[in-house]
């Protein structure tokens, strides 16, 4: 019970301090939840384990359940096709959400919108005055990874001749428009319209479409403005972040590593600067590590970093870090990277064999070849017997023909430039090629009653 009502008073936090821009907005988000598939008014868009819902940081820094797409098919991807609401062909709508990819480009974000008479049939039309029966706003790549973007589309009244669009994909840092997007019109028989927003043809489980705050608002003068949008607060951003604390986790003849801690704003921390004897040295996402490469032996570098938030604060410098790239590990001034407990000898460095540096992100390369009895590796990732649940979207024979002839390779598998560029995880590939064997048995298992079903067809006659 604790736990329940500790989830209602977050919900209730949310949704009171969003209370202004939510009143006549045509749908209604309250419905979210923490967890997976569809909830009421958002059908989801893909399988049960493409539509994740969890608490995380909304645009605006704040703890707030967001709808997270995650590829697993090539065709579908996670979002939402929502309920169909009515609408007044006479009168202007203005359509939103907010979007955040991760990790990679692959795929689209599709915002987009539907319109239909009293039959079910489509009646949206663009501004040429032609049907559409899929009227997208905008599909395509967001300008930026792992940063949050407003999307934009208005649906005219069926009387509009106007011929210029006027939605776009707003920064909310700048308040900038920095992509157009396409408008619409009624027809005079529209009745009701729906709200789009979903990944299509996302390649990789770890690229992630984040959703946010869905709207649908009668333009009357009485909707919130795009600005408002942007900053429902009214106010703009003007404290920086507290100075984070950094410090020096080991070093080699080239490289060192730094990590930090304890930066906090009063909207949220969204990225650090890493500065190297006082001149920019990366500008880096929300992370809390950095390896500096290059160095020269026997040198002593001195290292800050800032912390910026979304309106592009700064933070004062953190404590200065003096590290000195050394012929052996742990050398210079930093402290020594052994320690040993009992039997076991523990290195906190990154260690490089054959190589003189070790990629961003990992803790060890191998230059060369690699005997071992055994290797384990332990997958966070879904396991793919989602391909034998019965709303798994089975790829068509022709869909992968397709894509084949288009990319060359098979649907959801890295192509060769890719391997050659950044090698194969070993987990992540046996994942996908049982994904592809599991595939391929269901494949083998309907052909198979085909061939029965023709047999027994002719036997009869």
């Amino acid at each position: 019970m604790k736990s329940k009502f500790s989830w209602r008073l977050i919900l209730a936090f949310f949704f009171v301090s969003f209370s202004a821009l939510a009143q006549n907005n045509l749908l209604d988000p309250s419905t979210w939840n923490v967890g997976s598939g569809s909830v009421p008014g958002f059908p989801k868009y893909g399988s049960i384990s493409e539509n994740i819902r969890e608490m995380d940081t909304d645009p605006f820094g704040n703890q707030a359940i967001i709808w997270k797409g995650i590829p697993i098919t090539l065709t579908s991807s996670g979002g939402w096709q929502s309920d169909t609401f009515p609408i007044d062909h006479t009168k202007t709508y203005r359509f939103t959400v907010w979007m955040k990819k991760q990790n990679a480009f692959t795929g689209s974000e599709v915002f987009g919108t539907e319109a239909y008479d009293s039959s079910g049939n489509d009646t949206a039309r663009n501004l040429g005055g032609n049907i559409s029966s899929n009227p997208i706003f905008e599909a395509g790549d967001v300008p930026s990874l792992d940063k949050w973007y407003l999307y934009v589309g208005f649906i005219h009244h069926s009387s509009y001749t106007g011929t210029t669009s006027i939605g776009g994909v707003y920064d909310p840092i700048t308040g900038n428009k920095v992509l157009d997007a396409g408008d619409f019109k009624f027809s005079t028989n529209s009745v009701s319209a729906k709200h789009r927003a979903y990944y299509f043809q996302g390649e990789n489980s770890s690229d992630v479409l984040n959703f946010f705050g869905p709207t649908v608002y009668i333009v009357n003068g009485q909707e919130p403005s795009i600005a408002e949008l942007l900053n429902p607060s009214g106010s703009a951003d003007t404290q920086p972040p507290t100075a984070p604390t950094l410090s020096s986790t080991g070093q080699s003849d080239t490289t060192a590593d730094l990590s930090w801690s304890g930066a906090t704003d009063d909207v949220g921390v969204t990225g650090y600067k890493v500065f190297k004897d006082g001149t920019l040295e990366a500008t880096l996402g929300n992370t809390s590590t950095y390896q500096a490469t290059g160095l020269a032996a026997d040198t002593t570098y001195s290292f800050t970093v800032k912390a910026i938030d979304a309106a592009n604060n700064e933070s004062v410098a953190s404590n200065a870090v003096s590290v000195t790239a050394d012929e052996s590990p742990g050398g210079g001034t930093g402290n020594p990277v052994w320690s040993e407990s009992g039997s076991v000898a523990s290195y906190t460095g990154n260690v490089a064999v054959g190589s003189t540096s070790v990629p961003m992100g990992y803790k060890m390369a191998v230059d060369g070849k690699l005997i071992t009895e055994e290797v384990r590796v332990e997958l966070s990732d879904t396991w793919p017997d989602y391909v034998f649940e019965k709303d798994y979207q089975l790829p068509s024979l022709e869909e992968i023909k397709k894509h084949i002839e288009e990319k060359g390779h098979l649907p959801n598998m890295p192509s060769a430039k890719e391997v050659e560029a950044n090698g194969i995880e070993l987990g992540e590939m046996n994942r996908l090629l049982l994904e592809k064997i599991e595939e391929l048995t269901l494949h083998v298992i309907f052909l198979k009653k085909e061939i029965n079903d023709f047999k027994c067809s002719h036997i009869k006659h």
